[in-house]
């Protein structure tokens, strides 16, 4: 009996450490950022960063929604950094 009050206890006190490990490194995280994952560094400035994912998504309008809810902007924000740093570019618009 007692053999079994042990297991259960080493049992019991992992399920405790796993809990509070996850607790603690999920703090960190916004659940609602997609990108929360990547370095800001890496994220604007990085090899498959702002002008990679620029470039290569034919869909900005689908990232405006989430921006202008975390206070970012939306289509008019980017416009206005484009216009600020001279990048000549027409944002695709949404289809109908």
């Amino acid at each position: 009996m007692k053999r079994k009050h042990v297991i259960r206890t080493l049992i019991s006190l992992s399920l405790l450490a796993a809990l509070v490990a996850i607790i603690i490194t999920s703090q960190n995280r916004d659940p609602s950022n997609p990108h929360a994952l990547v370095p800001k560094q890496i994220l604007i400035y990085g090899p498959k960063g702002h002008g990679y994912t620029v470039t290569n998504n034919q869909e900005p309008w689908r990232c405006y929604t989430c921006h202008e809810k975390k206070g970012f902007g939306g289509e008019a924000y980017c416009q206005s950094c484009h216009d600020q740093s001279g990048v000549k570019v027409v944002l695709p618009k949404k289809p109908s």
